[in-house]
């Protein structure tokens, strides 16, 4: 049974009608749901920085800014020139440093806890960067900086994904950029079903080579192992895994027909231990979203690299028709590591012993945007 060593521990809900603050018991039992606030905002993340401001990403009005648990916001956006925000991450190297993902595949920086703003303009030069276009939909989120990673052992090295452009990294404290795509574009089983190529008139190795440049460089996010500095990705076309920093990928997808998912997160308890929640059969048509987890409701769990892979149902339903969003997956950082995750369909699971059981904790609050474990 965990015993949390204070009582801050808190998880932040983000929703598509505004957020939440979830706070556990000592034994993590029994569970405390706040009202909801900034009610009037799409949230996509709520973050905290080492010193317990939290800090929200909206697809609205921007960041906002919290000093006092999140019982007040103001608006944090000065300078923000792109209001709508996907990703907002504190550095844990350097007090009050800040970065923002926005749409259209902008990077912006504070080096005051949010106060202002001024954009990474050097991202301009990145590889490729001149093919990532304006913004493009397909029913999807478009173009957008999603994702900001940080290395724990160099506070100079960065991590980005920009949706359909790949996972980028930068040594230099973002002065310059590099694209990490080695090992990534040499196959994808997921593209080999995919009939809308072959319809349009390409030979079937013309519409791999297409889905290839199209599609797979479509990175759903990343995670740095805060131990090590190993890097996880869960991408359109599987899950990978890099013992040298992005510059070359290993393909550990659970099975040919579990590849494709959105969130991934690691937990070192004492070894890495990856999660995924894939989509099975992405490409079948879901009748109310491009993609969807239909029936069991399953996470899936390695702690060998990618060797092998534990399949968890344990507390989960079997009969949904739900997914699990890119920033959904987490954990804390407590004795006895909790993991979270929430649905589209408004429910958040918790297991305290590494996913081998489930239970859930709240449901009905809409579509679930964001989790992630905070202090306050």
């Amino acid at each position: 049974m965990c015993k949390l060593k204070d009582n801050n521990l808190k998880v932040a809900l983000a929703t598509k009608n505004g957020a939440y603050l979830l706070s556990p018991d000592k034994n993590r039992k029994n569970w405390k749901l706040s009202k909801p606030f900034l009610v009037d905002e799409n949230v996509n993340k709520v973050i905290d920085d080492s010193h317990g401001t939290l800090f929200a990403a909206t697809l609205s009005e921007g960041v906002f800014k919290s000093t006092d648990g999140g019982e007040s916001w103001k608006s944090s956006s000065k300078g923000l020139n792109v209001r709508k925000v996907w990703e907002v991450a504190a550095s844990p190297h350097i007090p009050g440093l800040l970065y923002a993902g926005t749409q259209y595949g902008h990077l912006f920086k504070s080096v005051n806890s949010g106060d202002t703003w001024e954009e990474v303009t050097s991202l301009y030069a990145a590889p490729d960067r001149e093919n990532w276009g304006i913004d493009w939909g397909y029913g999807t989120t478009g173009l957008a900086l999603h994702t900001i990673r940080f290395d724990p052992g160099n506070p100079d090295r960065i991590y980005i994904v920009a949706s359909g452009n790949g996972t980028y990294r930068s040594d230099d404290g973002g002065e310059t950029w590099k694209s990490l795509k080695n090992g990534l574009n040499s196959t994808c089983p997921v593209g080999e079903k995919d009939m809308s190529y072959v319809k349009a008139g390409l030979s079937p190795e013309e519409a791999l080579k297409k889905h290839l440049s199209d599609v797979h460089s479509c990175s759903h996010k990343i995670v740095v192992s805060p131990k090590n500095g190993m890097v996880f990705q869960q991408n359109h076309c599987g899950t990978y895994f890099s013992n040298d920093r992005g510059d070359h990928w290993n393909d550990v997808s659970v099975s040919t027909k579990l590849r494709f998912g959105f969130s991934i997160d690691v937990v070192e308890d004492p070894t890495s231990s990856v999660f995924v929640v894939p989509v099975p059969d992405t490409l079948n048509e879901c009748k109310e979203h491009n993609v969807c987890i239909q029936g069991q409701l399953t996470v899936y769990r390695t702690s060998d690299g990618g060797k092998s892979w534990d399949r968890l149902t344990n507390g989960l339903p079997q009969n949904v028709h739900t997914n699990v969003l890119r920033d959904c997956l987490t954990h804390d950082n407590s004795d006895n590591t909790g993991i979270y995750f929430g649905t589209s369909t408004g429910d958040l699971y918790f297991s305290e012993n590494l996913g081998d059981s489930w239970e859930n904790v709240v449901s009905g609050l809409g579509r679930i945007q964001g989790v992630n474990a905070v202090e306050t």
